[in-house]
């Protein structure tokens, strides 16, 4: 239940950080989006924000690389372990 309360406000944070950055007309990219997602932690108080925060900037994190790697065609970097030879 807890893992499902922090994905949800992790997905808040996301739009509200993504609401913000429209609202003042800046243009939207993983590096930004990240930045202010840490910004918005940075003095944060509320204990279940600051894990929420923390989440969603690493979902941002791990949506821009599997992104990447679609781009560029290397194995996502959740797939590389898995090509290992021991």
């Amino acid at each position: 239940m807890k893992n499902d309360f922090e994905e949800k406000m992790a997905d808040i944070m996301i739009g509200e950080a993504v609401t913000a950055l429209l609202d003042e007309g800046v243009a939207i990219g993983w590096a930004v989006l990240t930045e202010r997602l840490r910004l918005a932690i940075e003095n944060e108080t509320d204990e279940n924000r600051v894990r929420a925060g923390l989440r969603a900037i690493e979902e941002v994190r791990r949506e821009m690389h599997t992104r990447a790697s679609e781009r560029t065609g290397l194995p996502r970097v959740e797939d590389r372990s898995a090509h290992k030879l021991h």
